[in-house]
């Protein structure tokens, strides 16, 4: 298998993993108090954003010509680093709610 191939599958792997991650951050925040979910909301949008955009340069990937490869491969390591991040202040942000909330 090319280097490519290989670059690209891990990639789609990470893709259903951060799906699973953002879909399990969403129901954490369906049982907080609405001024919970107010805070939590935009952090929770600028990880869908995020994940989205780095399907879509995932996407680009595939279909790049040799010439293209190389900086469209930075681009997506690149909007991963930025995909972990905002998950990192989503969850932080989930946390400081649950963390808070009463326990039944």
């Amino acid at each position: 298998m090319e280097t490519r191939e290989i670059y690209k599958k891990k990639y789609e792997a990470q893709l259903r993993e951060w799906n699973g991650r953002l879909e399990t951050m969403k129901a954490r925040a369906e049982k907080l108090t609405a001024e919970a979910k107010l805070e939590v909301a935009p952090h929770l949008d600028s990880v869908h954003f995020k994940f989205d955009s780095a399907k879509a340069k995932l996407d680009q990937l595939a279909t790049a010509a040799d010439d293209k490869w190389q900086e469209l491969s930075q681009e997506v390591d690149s909007g991963w680093s930025e995909l972990k991040a905002a998950a990192g202040g989503a969850y932080d942000a989930l946390k400081r709610h649950t963390d808070k909330a009463p326990k039944t």
